[in-house]
């Protein structure tokens, strides 16, 4: 059945403007509508495979409306300038994807949406957040309102209608003629609520029908009604949806295509759409060209030639003979490719099934030992991800490499983990040819570096991937006792628990279920009088931070906040661990390019998320043991951010305390409770610290209220008076905000950038962050540039002097290594040494190094 689907277009991108987080592309334009919208338009498509399509626009002039009231829509706000700029970019996508576009002045998109329902003999669906479009509902047309963003949508019909709004759909004209309407300053009839007219529309149908009876209507509806007679047909004109606009536009001229063109996927890449280029949507860019070629034949497309080797000989020979000295290599499921830039990319396809075309990957030794174990740089996308992958050919990478991921991480700033298809798109190279584009690339990525970006990436982020490999091999051992203990231990009391709450609850129910829960607590049990509910929810807020509101007051509070710990603590790091254990060990993941300050992260297990704060949390260190016979040593920078900020800021005060190795927590105490070093109580030390970790995160009064349980006036007097005594400080973190908008970055001690695009909003919240962001990105980014010098340091010293400990863990600010009892001493030594002197600052870095059987007895 053919369909015709229309879409309110400014209706719709403003829903999907305020329903999709703020992000911008690396040049600063907003284009989060635009996305909510491209996402919604597809979903449409995939669910409703339509024939036709068309997006309706308003424009600026004023409309037939407008004309008969001068006031209609009087009040209302104008676009937030993100918004309005996303209009033009959104007309130019739709234009690209061949959607038909309508607009008319003197017309709304509702006017114009309504007359081409009724123009075209066919099932049409309208997606709106107006509710105006209700009362075009008929045998052919649904409407389909967004109730909430842009997913969650209530879809109108013949058959439903009457059921879910009591009304007929011509009788929401009526309605708006009698209650009015404030969105769109519709007056209706002075004093005439809803109930009021939904209870008239019900016994009299519409406006002539309560007029006809006028002198039925009693009280003071009747004079309301007598007053607003004349106002009550004016408003149904401006409420009735014009179905008679003269449009020239005939149906075929709606039709949708499939896929898009080409050029549609180089628009999703400019505006930065990731997620939505590996859709099959698109054509292909090789003038649709989709045959499969055969091994011995050659292929030119967009100034590319393509070989299909009939042999692996004949690849080595074509790689052994070509006089350039780097190659770039992509290798994933499909197949292995490499090429020298020049125009020519050697493919080779992985065979799997008997009758494939390509070769099996146990035939690809002979070319891998002479690329990856030759004398010619190789370029690549994750180096790492190919170490791995020739682990199952007994093969090591020993040619020199590079590592576009790498490159392009620091030449955006943004720390995100973007593909290689996605990277190829964006730069404009040919989609099919990976390796051709991947060698152009590495030249675009190189050419947008600095000088100090260049020595970073030379002398910290490309030995570290070895590093990283070598640390992911050999894992970390796991006690397999300790983790069955724990997990009895857990499910014990995690029934305990549950019973001990359905005891105080008065009977059994899902204790996981949020709805349940609300209901038992502030319904039945009445915690929290006057709890509000979830906005546009039934259900009432029952997180972690509502419930600890009624923690003091409440025992059941207080045991479903300890089964909430214990299920989180079980099922993330007990259950979550089993499956990944292999031979005793877990070997995690680390990623260079997933964080915007350059810290690394772990995953598949996360190591470095395990919560230290309490004591459950640190008993799970426990589990991780060293080898037989060895120690695990751990070895941990001491306030290293905070003495980033001293180097930094210049403040005297700060860098002379710890030179003279003053204890800074205390010192801050004494400046902020304005009493002798001497004097200075724990709790005080305790506040003092808070504040100064607090200042580095760029903490607010209410923040560190929370955090301290004081009141915001008094936080505020602790980071006032802290300010007053580090006046320096204050300076350094305004110079760092200054910048980021001034240059739209901030920078590191080895000049790392992150682009900081969140202070372009005009949403006050986003630009907090990106305020906060800017403050502390040079300290947290620091220290992790910082680490990974000391890794890479620490790593070359135990090869070089014959030692067979091995670093096993990276956390943040500390290194573990599994180490042979008889190496312990001097490997302690190499630790302290090495990472105390990996860089040189205004203050000495100390660090902190401990050993035991376990993590947990380092600590």
């Amino acid at each position: 059945m053919e369909k015709l689907i229309l879409i309110d277009g400014n209706s719709l991108l403003n829903r999907a403007f305020y329903a999709t987080p703020v992000f911008t592309t690396k040049d600063g334009v907003p284009t989060n509508g635009v996305f909510g919208f491209i996402k919604l338009l597809l979903k449409i498509v995939s669910d409703r495979q339509p024939t036709y399509f068309a997006v309706a626009f308003d424009l600026r002039a004023p409309t037939f409306r407008h004309k008969l009231y001068a006031d209609y829509k009087a009040g209302r706000k104008g676009m937030p300038d993100e918004l309005a700029v996303q209009v033009p970019i959104l007309k130019e996508t739709l234009t690209l994807m061949g959607i038909k576009i309508l607009e008319k002045e003197g017309y709304e998109a509702d006017d114009i949406i309504g007359t081409l329902a009724k123009k075209f003999d066919v099932q049409t669906y309208i997606y709106t957040g107006d509710r105006d479009s209700y009362q075009l509902v008929d045998e052919t047309t649904n409407v389909c309102y967004t109730r909430k963003g842009v997913s969650d949508i209530l879809e109108l019909s013949t058959e439903n209608f009457h059921n879910e709004l009591g009304l007929t759909p011509s009788q929401i004209i009526e309605l708006k003629a009698l209650m009015g309407d404030k969105s769109d300053n519709i007056p209706g009839v002075a004093g005439i609520g809803e109930k009021t007219a939904m209870n008239l529309l019900e016994k009299y149908k519409d406006l002539d029908g309560i007029y006809a009876n006028i002198d039925e209507i009693g009280g003071a509806s009747n004079k309301k009604l007598v007053d607003g007679k004349e106002s009550a047909y004016f408003s149904r004109t401006l409420a009735t949806i014009d179905v008679n606009v003269p449009l020239d536009v005939t149906l075929s001229e709606c039709m949708i295509k499939m896929p898009f063109p080409a050029s549609v996927k180089d628009q999703f890449a400019k505006l930065e759409f990731k997620s939505l280029l590996s859709k099959n949507i698109f054509e292909e860019s090789n003038n649709g060209n989709n045959e499969q070629i055969a091994l011995d034949l050659t292929s030119v497309t967009e100034n590319v030639v393509e070989i299909l080797p009939q042999t692996i000989a004949e690849g080595i020979e074509y790689f052994e003979n070509n006089p350039s000295n780097i190659v770039a290599c992509e290798w994933r499921e499909q197949g292995f490719s490499f090429s020298f830039g020049d125009g020519v990319e050697y493919l080779f396809p992985i065979k799997i099934g008997l009758l494939d075309v390509g070769y099996y990957e146990n035939e690809f030794t002979p070319l891998f030992k002479r690329i990856f174990n030759g004398n010619k740089r190789v370029i690549a996308y994750n180096v790492k991800s190919i170490m791995h992958r020739l682990d199952m050919f007994n093969l090591l990478i020993t040619a020199d490499y590079e590592d576009v991921s790498l490159l392009k991480c620091l030449a955006d700033g943004l720390g995100n983990t973007d593909g290689l298809d996605y990277c190829i798109t964006y730069y404009g190279y040919p989609e099919k040819y990976k390796a051709h584009g991947l060698y152009h690339l590495y030249l675009t990525l190189f050419k947008q570096l600095n000088e100090q970006e260049i020595r970073l990436y030379r002398d910290v982020e490309l030995p570290l991937v070895r590093v990283l490999y070598n640390m992911e091999m050999q894992g970390v051992r796991v006690d397999e006792n300790v983790l069955k203990e724990l997990s009895a231990r857990y499910e014990k009391e995690l029934k305990e628990l549950v019973c001990k709450i359905h005891e105080l609850a008065g009977e059994e129910f899902n204790v996981n279920s949020t709805q349940q829960l609300g209901k038992i607590l502030f319904e039945k049990l009445k915690i929290g009088e006057g709890t509000k509910k979830k906005k546009d929810s039934k259900n009432y807020k029952t997180t972690a931070e509502e419930l600890e509101k009624y923690a003091d007051q409440s025992e059941i509070v207080r045991y479903l906040l300890r089964y909430r710990k214990i299920q989180k603590l079980n099922s993330t790091y007990i259950e979550g661990f089993k499956p990944l254990i292999e031979k005793g060990k877990v070997h995690t993941t680390y990623g260079q390019c997933n964080t915007q300050t350059g810290r690394l992260s772990s995953l598949n297990p996360n190591l470095q998320n395990i919560p230290i704060r309490t004591e459950e949390g640190r008993e799970l260190r426990k589990l991780f043991v060293a080898s037989e016979g060895n120690v695990l040593i751990d070895a941990d920078y001491s306030q290293i951010e905070l003495r980033l900020l001293a180097h930094f800021s210049g403040c005297k005060e700060l860098i002379e305390g710890y030179c003279k190795g003053a204890d800074i927590h205390k010192t801050t105490a004494s400046q902020v409770f304005g009493v002798n070093l001497d004097d200075v109580s724990p709790s005080m030390r305790r506040e003092a610290k808070a504040v100064n970790f607090g200042i580095i995160y760029g903490i607010s009064a209410f923040g560190l209220a929370k955090d301290l349980d004081i009141p915001t006036k008094k936080a505020q007097e602790y980071i006032n008076k802290y300010f007053e005594s580090y006046s320096d400080v204050k300076e350094y973190l305004q110079a760092n905000v200054d910048k980021a908008k001034k240059d739209g970055y901030v920078t590191t001690l080895l000049g790392r950038r992150r682009v900081i695009n969140e202070l372009l909003s005009s949403n006050f919240a986003v630009r907090g962050f990106g305020e906060r962001a800017a403050m502390n990105m040079p300290l947290q980014g620091s220290s992790a540039d910082i680490i990974k010098i000391a890794m890479i340091q620490v790593e070359k010293r135990l090869r070089d002097e014959g030692l067979s400990a091995k670093l096993v863990l990276q956390v943040h600010d500390e290194l573990i290594i599994d180490c042979p009892k008889e190496e312990a001493e001097s490997v302690s030594l190499i630790l302290k040494e090495t990472m105390e002197n990996a860089v040189k600052l205004n203050v000495p870095l100390t660090v902190d190094v401990n050993m035991g059987a376990t993590w947990y007895e380092t600590k």
